[in-house]
């Protein structure tokens, strides 16, 4: 339980003393949150998805890994740079943020690509064993996906894929 405040009250030092229910000191954990100090609850549960931010790419204030919110709201992380270069345009506009509060989904693959069949321009992102068709060059660019790393495979090798919801 690393980074946790403990409060020990002398109030909670007698209570402790006074009943065969007590919560041992090294087991009740105080944070604060918004929208209130809690008891017991995780930051992360109070994390919902933020559709209104789909598109961005953001890294914690605190430094270390990117994350792209996807279309439903999740934090996806990019696992590592080369997954990153295979995606994204380049490393400009990634956001330092808040991140804590926005709900985490699935890592993206090691090796997630963009790709289409060699008769069809349609690009999508291929991760975690599916494809999810990127609908429209407006929301390439919302996602700052790089058209230039779109691999081209065979039509029968994409269409194999198991499909997901669209990425709009």
């Amino acid at each position: 339980m690393s980074n946790t405040t403990f409060i020990e009250t002398e109030e909670r030092k007698a209570y402790s003393q006074n009943t065969k229910n007590h919560v041992p000191a090294g087991e009740v954990e105080v944070k604060t949150a918004y929208p209130a100090l809690t008891v017991g609850i995780k930051p992360e549960e109070f994390a919902i998805p933020r559709p209104d931010l789909a598109g961005l790419r953001m890294t914690p204030l605190t430094g270390g890994p990117v994350y792209l919110i996807n279309p439903e709201g999740y934090l996806q992380l990019v696992p590592n740079p080369q997954t990153y270069n295979n995606l994204f345009r380049d490393w400009n506009g990634i956001i330092k943020g808040d991140i804590i509060n926005i709900a985490m989904g699935s890592p993206l693959s090691d090796g997630a690509v963009l790709a289409k069949g060699d008769n069809s321009g349609m690009v999508f992102i291929v991760s975690n064993g599916i494809k999810r068709w990127v609908i429209s060059q407006a929301a390439m660019d919302k996602y700052y996906f790089n058209m230039k790393t779109v691999v081209i495979v065979p039509h029968v090798l994409i269409d194999s894929v198991p499909g997901g919801r669209t990425w709009s």
